[in-house]
């Protein structure tokens, strides 16, 4: 086939851009697998596991963040403590059987006249060292024994009751049983410091269970069906610190008990049951420093619920139904630094909620639809903020960058981050295309751009000059493609001019990161990028129609079409284009309300989140506008190949017509692969499907001017007449200078048949149509 050259070119076009397509998507992905956590700017991937070990893994220490770690369940201050304390003693125990140790070596290198001495010296220390070595002798066989003084019974042990065991045992772990607790089940258990009874199917607490316990310090009943606790039942748990009853059906606690049974407590957990505090006011417990009531039925907060708990230091009520907080609720927590209310519905927070409370460092408001101004925020000391799940427009940003103290905070999505850029820790930190230190985060987002640019610029340059440096007979058909080339290279300007901003920002975005989004260049590199897309669309539809009615119904009247009706289309089209790109800004008086708000990038693709503002303009342009022409596109493509393969039964159809059809489909079948991504993803937003920060870097940098980049490979590099005006006639005259001048006759002769062969193309341009001209397209 002669039009087999442009198949061949057109597979390989695709076939390249689809290979490339995945390489950029892949690498854009990052280099962690899943389960690890990516720092040093990527060149590190941590395990899961170490992240808040309290040991920095990455150079940065962003595993051991305030930020990071904060999210985590309960207290890292606290769990430190316990750790910690436990360590200790452990090391004390060791340091102590070693020093014993030496000195029974000293002793038995005493001399004969002390051998009555040594051997004395030497049963003492055996007794001592006896008495710390001491195991377990008494104990079910199918539990197990270990450190000596510890006994883990798992569900092998098939108990219904409390084991009888030795006085030993110091740590007792009994865990998915079916267990039924009696008063004197740890009546000889005096020197337990550790009890957990996770997962026992445990429905009651008799009064006096625990009540020789007088050494226990840390006591775990999670997951467990226990409905209500009576009065005494924590009577002797004198030493006691950490009390954990989540995960429960807890309706009733003795609370007002607390104080007196639990003089040591200070790890209260009570999450997942169902308390509502109603009318409930927690003692004075000077020694209480967490307390955890997340997940219950607390609906409000009174005056004097916690204002005793005066030593308080955490105070976490996520997940409950809480719609109104008492104005002094907090004033009695003189201590607290920490206070969570995640997931609440609360609607409003009084100017004096905080106002007493002068070392509150963090404050988690995350999913409420609270309106976070400056009404309670001007109280606010903290340097920790979760604003995480809170909607772009009730969030008061300037009240925000009045907090000079602030210096982490979580938003829902990375461009928040940009409208408070004097916090410098702030999550998330990525969009995927912009990080808090640079406007293009990864490497390869950067050289995408610049090779995307260059491409486009270049290759649209060379339409531009090949269309105006040879003369072509068929004017309409030149303006078509001139204007679509001008079209696409604003695209390769948006490109170039985003890649300058990312190297003048380079390290110091976050700096001037909002007066970047805020600024009229903003929007104006976003007018100008959405100006080309839609333009290109538009001419392509044009083109699809035009050619359609040209090619399947000839006979109507659509022989020829002239310069004039070309020049208002084509005006018509770029006043719709650049009127559709300006029209938000003039709509809001703003660039910072469509252009700038949700990316660095100042492209309104708007696919961070389903209903921000403008997002009824943003669906208007890809949904409807772009959606629209694509779907008109490929039907009017599909017409046309129904139309030319029934000419072509009936009479032979021209090998240009052929040609063209070809070549058109391979531009249709890119522009659609470019565009049917973006479609899709604003579809699934609007369904709430999470969109990765790496499909949006994707899409922005590289799909979206992948259109703008390969047109005018596929729609005038590919035409015969362009390469042999522009290659071929090109290298003809090179090589026509040397010969002149070795060979004057020859020159003459290579001159006029260049000549006669011009004037042959010309002549035969004039007669033909739009389509069927060698110069048409």
């Amino acid at each position: 086939m002669v039009y087999g050259r442009s198949i061949a070119i057109g597979v390989l076009f695709l076939a390249i851009v689809s290979a490339l397509s995945a390489l950029i998507f892949y690498l854009s992905l990052g280099p962690c697998p899943s389960g690890t956590f990516a720092c040093d700017n990527g060149t590190l991937c941590v395990p899961q596991r170490q992240i808040c070990d309290h040991r920095p893994d990455c150079i940065d220490g962003s595993d051991e963040h305030p930020v990071e770690c904060g999210m985590l369940y309960g207290s890292k201050q606290m769990t430190g403590k316990i750790v910690l304390n436990a360590i200790e003693k452990r090391r004390q125990k060791l340091q102590k059987h070693q020093q014993q140790q030496q000195q029974h070596s000293v002793s038995l290198n005493v001399g004969d006249n002390v051998t009555m001495a040594a051997t004395t010296t030497t049963a003492t220390t055996k007794n001592q060292s006896s008495d710390l070595l001491v195991t377990i002798s008494t104990y079910p066989k199918k539990c197990i024994c270990r450190l000596l003084t510890v006994l883990y019974c798992s569900a092998n042990a098939s108990l219904t009751r409390i084991p009888n065991i030795s006085d030993e045992v110091t740590t007792l772990i009994i865990v998915n049983n079916n267990i039924t607790l009696h008063t004197s089940a740890f009546v000889a258990n005096t020197n337990l410091q550790t009890l957990k009874l996770k997962y026992n199917n445990i429905q009651t607490l008799p009064v006096g269970t625990f009540e020789n316990l007088t050494n226990l310090e840390r006591l775990d009943i999670r997951y467990n069906r226990i409905s209500s606790i009576p009065e005494g039942v924590f009577r002797g748990l004198t030493s006691l610190q950490w009390l954990f009853l989540s995960s429960n059906q807890l309706k009733i606690l003795p609370i007002r008990e607390l104080s007196t049974d639990l003089p040591s407590l200070e790890w209260l957990a009570l999450s997942d049951n169902q308390l509502t505090l109603e009318g409930e006011e927690f003692p004075r417990m000077p020694v209480l420093y967490e307390l955890f009531l997340d997940f219950n039925r607390i609906a409000y907060i009174g005056e004097g619920t916690f204002t005793q708990l005066d030593n308080l230091h955490l105070l976490d009520l996520n997940g409950n139904i809480i719609t109104h907080i008492h104005p002094k609720a907090f004033w009695g927590l003189r201590n607290i630094r920490d206070i969570r209310l995640i997931g609440n519905p609360l609607l409003y927070l009084s100017p004096e909620t905080f106002l007493q409370n002068n070392y509150l460092d963090a404050l988690s408001l995350a999913f409420t639809p609270l309106k976070v101004d400056d009404s309670f925020l001007q109280t606010l000391n903290v340097s920790y903020l979760n604003l995480n799940g809170i909607k772009f427009e009730m969030i008061e940003f300037e009240a925000i960058q009045n907090m000079l103290n602030l210096k982490y905070i979580i938003y829902d999505r990375f461009y928040f981050c940009s409208m408070t850029p004097n916090v410098k820790h702030c999550k998330p930190n990525t969009d995927g295309v912009s990080s808090f230190k640079d406007l293009l985060s990864k490497p390869v987002l950067r050289y995408s751009a610049w090779i995307m640019a260059v491409i486009t610029i270049t290759g649209n340059i060379m339409v531009l000059w090949g269309r105006f440096i040879y003369r072509d007979e068929n004017k309409a058909v030149t303006m078509v493609i001139r204007n679509l080339a001008l079209a696409d290279i604003l695209m390769g300007f948006y490109l170039l001019i985003i890649g300058m901003q990312d190297q003048r920002y380079r390290d110091v975005y976050y700096s001037v990161a909002l007066d970047w989004i805020t600024s009229w260049h903003c929007a104006a590199v976003g007018a100008l990028a959405v100006s080309s897309s839609e333009v290109s669309m538009l001419i392509l539809a044009f083109m699809s129609l035009e050619r359609f009615l040209l090619i399947a119904d000839p006979f109507r009247g659509h022989h020829h079409i002239s310069v004039k009706n070309i020049f208002f289309a084509l005006l018509s089209i770029w006043v719709m284009g650049v009127g559709i790109a300006v029209a938000p800004v003039i709509l809001w008086h703003s660039s910072t309300k469509f252009y700038g708000t949700y990316s660095g990038t100042c492209f309104p693709l708007h696919i961070q989140e389903p209903y921000p503002l403008g997002w009824q303009y943003s669906a208007f342009m890809f949904l409807g506008v772009n959606l629209f022409l694509l779907i008109m596109i490929a039907f009017l493509y599909t017409a046309l190949l129904v139309s030319i393969w029934r000419t072509r039964k009936a009479t032979p159809l021209s090998l240009l017509d052929c040609e063209f059809a070809v070549r058109f489909f391979f531009i249709v079948l890119t522009d659609a692969l470019c565009w049917a991504p973006i479609i899709m993803v604003k579809i699934w937003v609007f369904f709430n499907y999470n969109i990765s920060d790496d499909i949006y870097a994707w899409l922005v940098v590289f799909i979206l001017p992948l259109n703008s980049a390969v047109n005018p490979l596929l729609y005038t590099f590919t035409t015969p007449k362009y390469r042999n005006q522009v290659l071929m006639r090109g290298w003809k005259k090179i090589t026509a200078r040397k010969r002149h001048h070795q060979d004057p006759s020859n020159g003459i002769t290579i001159a006029t048949g260049t000549g006669s062969s011009q004037q042959q193309e010309e002549s035969s341009g004039k007669a033909m149509p739009l389509v069927c001209s060698k110069g048409g397209t």
